[in-house]
């Protein structure tokens, strides 16, 4: 016989309370490790919710950045629209693009926001098949009124021993 608590609405409730509590102790260690824990979350949420494919399938059948943008705006959702401006890529949100915030099965929070960029970076590196460093300028989250995110990509030069 299955519990009350084991039922999908009770469930999402006790794990937004297991992760809120995570997100909450993540506080109390240094900035680039919360980040990085934060990151990787948002890469196991591509990978889960299966976008992680389509962006494969999007960087096997693209010919260029501008094709990859212009599907993943078409096959991918997302919180705002994505532009290219050379090898930049932006796109900004007026709402919070995560479902389980969304769903409020957990509060939004500036440290949960990197979730979201640890998504953008995993689905764009996949598409684009390059290294990439996503900055997070704006964040609801943080108080700002929008979300903004910017998708460079890396270049690799001549390292010097």
């Amino acid at each position: 016989m299955q519990s009350e608590v084991d039922t999908s609405p009770k469930l999402a409730r006790r794990l937004g309370r297991m992760l809120g509590a995570i997100v909450h102790s993540l506080d109390e260690v240094d900035f680039e490790t919360r980040q990085r824990m934060m990151e990787l979350c948002g890469e196991a949420c591509a990978i889960e919710d299966g976008d992680l494919d389509i962006a494969k399938k999007i960087g096997e059948t693209a010919n260029n950045i501008t094709e990859v943008v212009k599907r993943v705006n078409e096959e991918l959702l997302w919180c705002g629209t994505w532009s290219q401006k050379g090898e930049t890529i932006e796109s900004v949100c007026t709402k919070c693009g995560c479902p389980l915030v969304r769903n409020e099965v957990i509060n939004r929070s500036e440290t949960w926001c990197y979730c979201s960029r640890g998504w953008v970076k995993r689905i764009f590196e996949t598409a684009l098949k390059k290294p990439l460093a996503v900055e997070l300028k704006k964040s609801i989250g943080r108080g700002d009124g929008v979300c903004k995110f910017v998708v460079r990509i890396r270049k690799q030069g001549i390292r010097h021993v």
